[in-house]
């Protein structure tokens, strides 16, 4: 996984367990993607305070999700949906390529649209 992208999801996950410096500093140079000079800039400090800051936070971030496993749990259930839709997907194709009728591929279809909705929507409430 990308860095920067593990960096933005670890946040999103134990950002609030950060105090309010902490997410102010880091928010910056994550999201806003601010170098150690605007950082120091921005908040009156130096360089290399800026720079031991966002690697103190990083490990602390490190340190909340080897304890609780919140993204590692994360991306495993995204690969087990991913893995379902395909399943899904390859289902409905299969359907549409069969000998039934109009009317019931119509109806496994609907069903089956509808298991990939839910599977869709129990991903994005995680």
């Amino acid at each position: 996984m990308d860095e920067r992208l593990r960096q933005t999801l670890l946040y999103d996950f134990y950002g609030e367990l950060l105090n309010e410096h902490q997410k102010n500093v880091y928010s910056a140079a994550i999201f806003d993607d601010m170098s150690y000079s605007e950082l120091s800039n921005e908040f009156g400090c130096s360089r290399q305070a800026a720079f031991d800051l966002i690697r103190r936070i990083d490990k602390k971030l490190e340190n909340f999700e080897a304890r609780l496993g919140l993204l590692a749990r994360f991306m495993d259930a995204r690969e087990k949906m991913d893995s379902l839709s395909e399943s899904i997907l390859s289902v409905k194709q299969g359907i549409s390529e069969s000998d039934l009728s109009k009317e019931d591929k119509k109806k496994i279809d609907k069903e089956l649209s509808g298991i990939l909705d839910i599977t869709r929507e129990v991903f994005d409430e995680f």
